[in-house]
């Protein structure tokens, strides 16, 4: 299964980065990872954690710190984005790139300015890469800020960035997989999604592996509306093409309500048969989904296994 192209992908990151950039918005002495994050750091004094994103800011100079992060595999592809030509087109002038020295993981730091109208905002970004994945730290600092946070301040931030485990990632989301069923986490996302696969590999770009995803959502569709809103669901998934239904039912999970649908269709990329398999409990105030997709071939030796798996999660 191929979860999102990486050209859309890569896209997508450099267009949450450089949009975000001019929405501006006691501290920490050890290393925080906001909203569930791989990558985290130990924010200068005066910012805290964000609310409204991944990252931290400071309402008083209107400064802040955006922390993204990404598959292992994507630095190599984000790297040539940051020529001086690429950021010019994003609005942001250039003054200095050089290698920034971190532990167990490669790092460039990009310093330069950008300017919307009459606000002018001091950047730094850095972009890490390491086994562990890929992060772009952006810190933005207007004009009149730069005395709070002067080069040196965000150079000592900076230094403390760090990716941590998936498995540390897991134990923070608001759900717990408690039978793995032989599968293992390789991905956690936003702070509401884990990604599991049973294989060598952790960057799932084909129907090779099963794949189980879980994830929770506010909301709670009325009794009458759960059979459409579990089919809008199936469709979105990305990667999959020519579904068609087998079966969509309602279904008791865990003692809560639920839903489930399962439909066959094929690998986007590949044409590859697949199975689909999808659950939703709706609890509520929330829903936690889980998908399994898997070779169609596969399907009988893996639904068992995939079974486990949802009725081991637990919300927190």
């Amino acid at each position: 299964m191929r979860l999102a192209s990486k050209s859309a992908f890569l896209s997508a990151a450099f267009a949450v980065l450089f949009a975000f950039a001019l929405v501006l918005p006691a501290g920490a002495t050890e290393v925080m990872f906001p909203r569930g994050s791989a990558l985290g750091l130990v924010p200068p004094p005066g910012m805290v954690e964000s609310n409204q994103f991944a990252g931290f800011e400071d309402d008083a100079t209107k400064s802040s710190i955006l922390v993204v992060d990404m598959p292992a595999d994507a630095y190599d592809q984000l790297l040539p984005g940051f020529s001086e030509q690429a950021l010019n087109t994003r609005g942001v002038t250039l003054e200095d790139r050089e290698d920034f020295p971190l532990k167990d993981a490669k790092a460039v730091l990009f310093i330069g300015r950008q300017t919307a109208g009459p606000v002018t905002v001091r950047k730094w970004v850095l972009l890490v890469g390491s086994e562990k994945g890929t992060g772009i730290v952006t810190v933005q600092v207007p004009e009149a800020g730069v005395s709070t946070y002067p080069d040196k301040v965000v150079r000592q931030a900076l230094s403390t960035v760090t990716f941590r485990s998936v498995a540390d990632q897991a134990n923070s989301l608001p759900f717990a997989v408690t039978n793995l069923a032989g599968f293992r986490p390789v991905r956690a996302l936003g702070g509401t999604t884990l990604l599991l696969t049973d294989g060598p590999k952790d960057v799932l770009d084909g129907p090779d592996q099963p794949v189980f995803v879980v994830s929770i959502a506010g909301g709670a569709p009325r009794d009458d509306e759960r059979r459409q809103f579990a089919l809008r669901a199936l469709s979105t998934i990305p990667g999959v093409k020519d579904l068609k239904l087998d079966r969509a039912e309602p279904q008791r999970i865990n003692g809560q309500a639920g839903f489930e649908v399962m439909a066959t269709g094929a690998d986007a990329r590949t044409g590859v048969p697949i199975k689909v398999v999808q659950w939703i409990r709706f609890g509520p105030t929330a829903y936690i989904r889980m998908v399994g997709v898997t070779k169609l071939d596969a399907f009988p030796d893996v639904y068992d296994r995939l079974r486990a798996l949802r009725d081991g999660v637990e919300a927190r």
